[in-house]
């Protein structure tokens, strides 16, 4: 089971983005929100892959090229916010963290979040 977080998006829409064939396959889970998203993964078996947007609402566009995104600010939570969500539930549950892929096109979201998980594996227990 494969779960796909993206606010517009379908899996296959980023293949002209990420060569990965893993995006051609069909059965993904799509969700389009944090609430979802939590929704999602405390209601169901955890996922084997979840794949990353990091802008999940028009207020988080405009910071796609910016230096430093301002989280606390946003009123509409983003993908980094799912994941730093994910990696406190796993670790709280002593749970493996599922593969984690990012497809986002916001370079520093992705350096965000890609930051996010190589530092939970390097602590985590």
């Amino acid at each position: 089971m494969k779960l796909f977080l993206d606010d517009e998006r379908k899996p296959n829409d980023v293949l002209k983005y990420y060569n990965n064939d893993i995006y051609w396959h069909e059965d993904w889970i799509l969700v389009k929100n944090y609430t979802e998203f939590i929704d999602y993964i405390s209601n169901n078996k955890m996922p084997k892959i979840i794949s990353f947007d990091h802008d999940l609402s028009e207020e988080h566009y405009k910071y796609a090229s910016a230096e430093n995104i301002p989280y606390s600010e946003f009123k509409i939570k983003t993908g980094y916010h799912c994941l730093l969500w994910l990696l406190l539930f796993c670790n709280s549950r002593k749970i493996k963290l599922p593969e984690i892929l990012i497809h986002t096109l916001n370079i520093t979201g992705f350096n965000n979040l890609r930051n996010l998980v190589d530092t939970y594996k390097s602590i985590a227990v």
